[in-house]
């Protein structure tokens, strides 16, 4: 067979000899021409001359003529021919499973002509010596274009036409092994070499294989080091760059565009080269930038131009070979994607001259960023896919904060992701609240002002790292207006050091971030938040989420203080709880009357009372130290002033009640410890959950009490009223005892009642009075007061005939509820100036009653007993009580119950769960001395019948017994 095929190739050769006759070869020149031309000294024959001659090349031939490259094969000239042995060829055709004889296009037996093309080199005649010297790449004449299955040369070609613009082939790469052997892309050079005319031809002993595409190469040059696990090291970076420049092409060849038909030179920097130069939002914004913003086309513009000014350093448009450039330094220039110009002067290399269809590939271990590249935030926004946040501030004019114009201005963004702002609120910024009461007027707002203060609330002003925040966790927003007085609004940051390595360590007014570390461009830091930070609400929506505030809420909605309070502009709220309210007793009994007028108007002065006139965060409360125990006095919308301070046990608002509060008097000052005493006192308030923020400023939550401010007069009456004692207040006024409603101290009092049991008082020792008030149902429950009502009424008809006062005199029955009413009453002695404590109110610790302590009453000689049986639980009884009425009687108990309190300017009022009962008449008995006389002669009496009744038993004791040693006669 291979002679039948020798000899239709030379009747084939014979055939064309008159067509070629006047064919030569050119042995000058550095390239290989297509075209007629002599060479001296070498003969006048032609590569297919050549591998007709020998039955070494026979496989070959045939497959040069089935592909009909016989033509141009003939007018190669100065080229380099690498010809596979015949077993080369038939293992080939074998392995790759084309053993039956088939053409299919410009493939035969699976051998393309683009393939066959590779094996001959365009760079001249190549001497033997040359392949062993050292590593080089050399120029094929197969083309990227013919690599589809079309020819690589075309027989149109004319010898007289004028040289065209040269076209790259793909490249191949000889080199000398460590054994001695000569490879050409990793095949076998063998020692035989041959020449004619046209050049050289070498033995091989294998197909070189066209090297895929450049994508392909990045790949394998990426497992040769066994880096594929691992995306630091890997060539990832530069492939998503080109693809963002929009230069995949170069990569591909997938399309008939120049770029993926020409020949380039990838200088191909690793990720970890990559991920060296730039931060994660930077990296992010050069391979991932264009496509986040697609949609606009003038941050798409501006992004796409970034992308190719880094992109274009490590790309060329021709196949640049470091072993053909030979020692030395060389710059390259790169004219194909715009005129840009970069140098591998001083570049550590790694891989050379990897050879890929489509151009070469140089490892680079190290990339320089360009510095015509300059990073705005807008940009790092971008690469952190916050475009919705970008577009938000384009259209809200406030684009000079992130475009990069004010490079000076430091700033802290506080950007969410466009996912996080999608299921917020689908970029609608409206709060269903169309109307803000401000300071001076209601203002109608714009959807483009809500957008304006969304985003200048994401703003800080100030650069602010994880470590800053952590000391300064408040922090202050370019958001100011007129219902915050100006003053800017402020973000609650909180950082957890303890998960800082989950990305969940910072979080502003509860938005997460999710960067590790805050991305910094100059004078701007940007954080990531896993949500939207929504502007501060209105007093009642912030109020609203903490139940302990509900009746603070309430009470304002009582006092009708709602709409004034929340349109003050640049507040402080010190918010009481609700067993702030609770703790008042019978006060918050009073101030919750409903359609009470005076009770609404105190009410709402009590309110005021916690409202300050400007916001106080609370890194703005003074510290208590050694040197300095000075307080933050701030005025309330009530007019009260009051005084925040801290310690190291936390916040403290102080509220004296005093008409000049110490921290208001500029006297001269006194030791810091003796200060700080008198300030911990009890009319000190401690913050418990400080800067809760609003709208219109701040509130700080009170862990218990509040503030009563002086101006809110709680009069025993009042509270009366609170209670709804209604029959208690009707018999101190039957009796002429309302006096006990008002202060002493004050203005002079309604006449006295000249009852004599009345006790003969000293006026300048009474500084009020306490009123130990039993229910309504408890006073009709009494038959003397039943008995009363029905003279009072005349209500004969009245069916109570058992009542034991019906047959009483009324002078008895008021009398007896005179003095029942009298016993109720406790006046509250005090040993300080009448001056001193005029207009103040009495300290509650005076007013409150304390265990085992006797307390004096309106009738002469009887007191009362105060017993704690549990904390804050008190019972009175009188003193002394039980004791009998008569021997072997029963007991007689006096005993009540306090229910609930409450404290008044000048004396407190106890609701009782019953009526005290009079001590009896027959044992009440002579006072003073006369009553140590009685007691006396009432034991000397005892003792007087019970010695005579001992002497009247012995006696009869003796006689018997006497009588018994006697017998009868």
């Amino acid at each position: 067979m291979p002679q039948l095929q020798s000899v239709w190739s030379l009747l084939a050769l014979l055939a064309l000899a008159f067509i070629w006759h006047s064919s030569a070869s050119a042995a000058a020149g550095s390239t290989a021409a297509l075209g007629n031309g002599d060479g001296p000294g070498r003969p006048l024959t032609t590569f297919v001359d050549l591998l007709s001659s020998n039955e070494r090349f026979s496989e070959i031939l045939h497959t040069v003529q089935r592909l009909r490259m016989v033509i141009p094969l003939n007018r190669v000239r100065n080229g380099t021919l690498l010809v596979p042995t015949n077993a080369a060829l038939k293992k080939y055709r074998k392995e790759h499973g084309e053993g039956a004889s088939r053409i299919a296009g410009a493939t035969y037996r699976g051998l393309s002509d683009a393939q066959m093309w590779y094996h001959l080199i365009g760079d001249g005649v190549i001497e033997a010596q040359d392949f062993g010297r050292r590593t080089m790449v050399w120029e094929s004449l197969s083309r990227p274009e013919a690599n589809d299955g079309s020819a690589a040369a075309s027989d149109d070609d004319e010898p007289d036409e004028p040289p065209k613009e040269h076209v790259f082939g793909v490249m191949l790469k000889t080199q000398l092994s460590t054994s001695g052997t000569v490879t050409a892309n990793g095949v076998a050079v063998l020692a035989q070499n041959y020449s004619c005319a046209a050049g050289n031809v070498y033995l091989i002993d294998g197909l070189l294989e066209i090297p895929p595409p450049i994508q392909e190469v990045l790949h394998v040059l990426g497992d040769s080091f066994g880096q594929t696990t691992d995306s630091a090291d890997e060539y990832s970076a530069i492939e998503k760059l080109l693809a963002s420049a929009g230069w995949s092409d170069v990569l591909t060849m997938f399309s008939r565009s120049s770029e993926a038909t020409g020949m380039h030179t990838l200088w191909a920097f690793s990720n970890h080269a990559f991920n060296s130069q730039f931060s994660y939002a930077e990296r992010s914004y050069l391979l991932n930038g264009p496509l986040f913003v697609a949609d606009d086309e003038d941050l798409h513009q501006a992004a796409v131009a970034d992308v190719r000014a880094v992109a274009s350093r490590f790309v060329s448009s021709e196949p640049v070979s470091i072993a053909r450039m030979g020692a030395g330094t060389h710059s390259v220039v790169e004219e194909t994607h715009g005129s840009f110009s970069g140098s591998i002067d001083g570049q550590p290399l790694g891989r050379l001259d990897v050879i890929a269809r489509n151009g070469i590939v140089h490892s680079v271990e190290q990339m320089q960023r360009p510095d015509s590249l300059v990073f705005s935030p807008q940009k790092v926004l971008v690469g952190l896919n916050a475009t919705a946040f970008v577009r938000l501030f384009k259209d809200a004019g406030l684009g000079d904060y992130i475009d990069g114009t004010r490079p000076d201005r430091k700033l802290t963004i506080l950007a969410p992701t466009n996912h996080a702002m999608d299921e917020a609120f689908g970029y609608d910024l409206d709060d269903g609240d169309d109307v803000v009461l401000s300071a001076k007027e209601r203002v109608q707002r714009s959807p483009r002002d809500r957008q304006r203060e969304w985003a200048l609330y994401h703003i800080i002003e100030g650069q602010y790292s994880i470590e800053d925040l952590a000391q300064t966790p408040l922090v202050r927003t370019r958001l100011a207006g007129e219902w915050t007085d100006g003053r800017p609004q402020v973000v609650k940051a909180q950082v957890d050091q303890a998960h800082r390595a989950l990305g969940s360590h910072v979080s502003f007014n509860g938005a997460d971030n999710i960067l590790l570390e805050p991305e910094v461009i100059g004078n701007t830091t940007i954080y990531l938040l896993s949500s939207p930070m929504s502007t501060p609400p209105r007093l009642v929506n912030a109020l609203i989420q903490n139940l302990d505030l509900s009746l603070f809420v309430a009470a304002m909605g009582a006092s009708n203080t709602v709409d004034e309070i929340q349109s003050e502009a640049g507040v402080t709220v010190l918010a009481p709880v609700v067993n702030a309210f609770a703790s008042l007793g019978l006060v918050w009994s009073y101030l919750s009357l409903p359609g009470d007028l005076d009770a609404r108007a105190d009410l709402s002065r009590l309110i005021k009372a916690h409202v300050l006139t400007r916001p106080v965060y609370s890194d703005e409360i003074p510290m208590h130290t050694d040197s300095s125990a000075d307080m933050l006095v701030v005025k309330a919308l009530n007019g009260n002033k009051v005084g925040l301070y801290r310690t190291p046990r936390g916040m403290f608002a102080f509220v004296d009640q005093s008409e000049q509060p110490p921290f208001m008097r500029r006297s001269a000052r006194s030791s810091t410890s003796s200060r700080l005493a008198s300030v911990l006192d009890s009319s000190s308030l401690k913050i418990s959950e400080p800067d809760m923020l609003l709208q219109t400023g701040v509130a700080h939550v009170l862990e218990s009490g509040l503030i009563l401010p002086l101006n809110v007069e709680i009069t025993s009456a009042k509270l009366l009223r609170g209670m709804r004692a209604h029959i208690f207040a009707d018999l101190l006024e039957r009796f002429n005892l309302t006096y006990v409603l008002e202060d002493p101290r004050g203005e002079a009092r309604t006449a006295r009642s000249s009852d004599g049991d009345d006790e003969n008082e000293d006026p300048h020792t009474v500084a009020g009075y306490s009123l130990l008030v039993p229910s309504d149902k408890s006073w009709r429950e009494n038959p003397a007061y039943r008995e009363l009502m029905r003279r009072d009424h005349e209500d004969i008809s009245a069916d109570d005939s058992n009542n034991p006062w019906r047959n009483a005199t009324t002078s008895d029955i008021s009398h007896y509820l005179g003095r029942l009413v009298r016993l109720h009453v406790i006046p509250i002695i005090d040993s300080s100036p009448r001056e001193a404590s005029e207009g103040k109110r009495l300290p509650t610790k005076q007013l409150a009653l304390a265990d085992r302590t006797t307390y004096p009453t309106l009738l002469d000689d009887v007191t009362l007993r105060a017993h704690e049986f549990a904390t804050d639980r008190f019972s009175l009884q009188l003193e002394g009580a039980p004791f009998y009425q008569t021997p072997g009687g029963v007991p007689f108990v006096s005993v009540a119950t306090v229910v609930r309190s409450g404290i008044a300017r000048s004396g407190a009022v106890f609701e009782l769960d019953s009526l005290l009962r009079l001590p009896p008449v027959s044992s009440s008995g002579p006072g003073g001395w006369k009553r140590v006389a009685w007691n006396a002669a009432v034991w000397l009496t005892g003792i007087g019948m019970g010695s005579g009744l001992l002497g009247v038993s012995g006696y009869w004791v003796r006689q018997w017994w006497t009588r018994a040693d006697y017998q009868s006669l």
